[in-house]
C-alpha cells in the first residue's frame, strides 16, 4: 500500500491504475501501425497525416471531457472511452488500403483517448493527498509507461509471427479489461464545478496561471511525439530491433518513476523538471549519430530517463495550479496541450522526415525541444494556495 493512502484509498487508485495499465496496452500497440501503414504502401508523409489525425479529435473533444467531468463525475464518462477504444481498435481488422476509413477510425480512437486518459488521471488524482501527489501521479505513470513494454513488444511478435488482423484484436483486447476493471471503481471527492462549458474550460486555457506550463507542456509532448509516431520506422529503416526503443523506454522510466518519483514532492517541481527537459532536448539530438543496437538503446536511456522525471513533476504542477473544481478542466488543459504537441505536431514532422530524412527531423525536434528548456528556466509558476485568486 502507497503511504499516505487509506484502505478505500488504495482500492480505487489501483483499480483507476491498472484499467489505465491496460488501456495503454491498446493505445501503444498503435505507435506500430506506421509498420503496417508502410506494409500498404503509405510514406513518412501519411505515416505523420495518419497518426496524427488522431490527435484532432483528442483536442476537439478534450474541452467537453473536462467540463463534463466536473460538472457530473468521473466514472460513467471513463466507461464510455474505455468501450469506444475497444470497438475503434478492433474494427481496423476491416482495413485493407489507404483510404479514407483508416482515418476515420484513428478519428474515433481520438474521442476514445481523450475520454479514457482525461478522466483517469483526472480520477487518480483525487485520490493522492498533495503531499504525495507527484509520487502517486508518477507511480500512475510508472504502470502508464510499463505498457509500453507490453504493447509493442508483444504486438511485433503477433505481427511477424501471426497477422496484422491478430494484432488488431490482440490490441483491442486490453480496453475490454480495462472496461472491466474501471466498472468497480468509485468516484473521489471533489468540489462539482458550477461554471458554464465556455467559461470554465477556457479561463484556465487562457490564464496566465497556466498557460506558461501548457506551452512548455506542448513542446514536450512534440519531443516524445517524435519517439512515439516515428522512431520504430526509423529503426527499421536502419535494421535495428524496433522493441529496442520501447523496452528501454519503459525500464528505465519504470525505474525512474519508483525510485525517483519522490523528488519533486521533496524539492521544487521546476527544480527538477529544468534538466530534465534538457537531458530530453540533448537526447533528441544524439538520434543524428544512431548507426547500431548499441548507440540506439543508448539515445533511448537518455531520452527516457529525461522524460521519465519530467511526468511526475509537470502534472503534479499543473494540478497545484488548480482549485478544487478546476481539477478535471486543468488535467484537461493539459492533456488538450499533450495532445496537440504529440499528434499535431506529428504532419510537419512527417514531412520533414519525407524530404529530409529521419535524422534532420530528430535534429530540428532537439532544437524545438532545447527552446523549451529556455523557456521553462525563465518561467514563474504560482501555486494556488500561495496566491488564491488569478484567473
Amino acid at each position: 500500500m502507497i503511504s499516505g493512502l487509506d484502505k478505500e484509498q488504495f482500492k480505487n487508485f489501483s483499480l483507476l491504475t491498472l484499467s489505465n495499465f491496460f488501456f495503454f496496452c491498446n493505445f501503444s500497440s498503435f505507435f506500430l501501425l506506421p509498420l503496417f501503414i508502410r506494409g500498404l504502401g503509405g510514406d513518412e508523409a501519411q505515416i505523420g497525416y495518419i497518426m496524427g489525425s488522431f490527435g484532432i479529435t483528442s483536442l476537439l473533444t478534450v474541452p467537453l471531457v473536462s467540463y463534463l467531468i466536473d460538472k457530473f463525475g468521473r466514472k460513467n464518462f471513463l466507461l464510455f472511452g474505455y468501450l469506444l477504444m475497444f470497438l475503434s481498435s478492433a474494427s481496423f481488422i476491416f482495413i485493407t488500403e489507404l483510404d479514407y476509413k483508416i482515418y476515420l477510425l484513428r478519428l474515433v480512437q481520438g474521442v476514445a483517448f481523450a475520454f479514457s486518459f482525461t478522466t483517469a488521471a483526472t480520477s487518480v488524482s483525487d485520490f493522492v493527498p498533495k503531499q504525495i501527489r507527484a509520487y502517486g501521479l508518477g507511480i500512475f505513470g510508472a504502470f502508464t509507461i510499463a505498457s509500453y513494454a507490453i504493447g509493442p513488444s508483444l504486438g511485433e511478435f503477433i505481427i511477424d509471427n501471426l497477422s496484422y488482423r491478430a494484432f488488431f484484436i490482440y490490441a483491442s483486447i486490453f480496453s475490454l479489461i480495462s472496461f472491466l476493471l474501471s466498472y468497480f471503481s468509485k468516484d473521489g471527492k471533489f468540489q462539482y464545478s458550477k461554471e458554464s462549458f465556455f467559461k470554465g474550460f477556457f479561463k484556465i486555457v487562457f490564464s496566465k496561471r497556466f498557460s506558461p506550463i501548457l506551452l512548455i507542456n506542448l513542446i514536450i509532448a512534440g519531443g516524445l511525439g517524435s519517439m512515439l509516431n516515428f522512431f520504430a520506422a526509423f529503426l527499421d529503416s536502419e535494421k535495428i530491433n524496433v522493441s529496442a526503443f520501447f523496452l528501454t523506454y519503459s525500464i528505465t522510466v519504470i525505474l525512474v518513476r519508483v525510485f525517483g518519483g519522490r523528488l519533486s514532492d521533496i524539492f521544487d517541481r521546476k527544480k527538477v523538471g529544468v534538466p530534465s527537459m534538457l537531458l530530453m532536448a540533448i537526447s533528441l539530438m544524439s538520434v543524428w549519430f544512431i548507426s547500431d543496437l548499441y548507440s540506439a538503446i543508448f539515445v533511448s536511456f537518455l531520452f527516457s530517463l529525461g522524460y521519465g522525471m519530467l511526468y511526475p513533476a509537470m502534472s503534479a504542477m499543473i494540478i497545484d495550479l488548480a482549485f478544487d473544481d478546476e481539477r478535471g478542466k486543468a488535467m484537461g488543459v493539459f492533456n488538450m496541450s499533450f495532445s496537440f504537441g504529440i499528434n499535431m505536431l506529428a504532419f510537419g514532422l512527417g514531412i520533414i522526415a519525407r524530404d529530409q530524412g529521419f535524422r534532420a527531423m530528430y535534429l530540428i525536434t532537439g532544437i524545438f525541444v532545447f527552446i523549451g528548456f529556455v523557456l521553462f528556466l525563465f518561467s514563474r509558476f504560482v501555486n494556488v494556495e500561495t496566491k488564491s485568486n488569478e484567473n
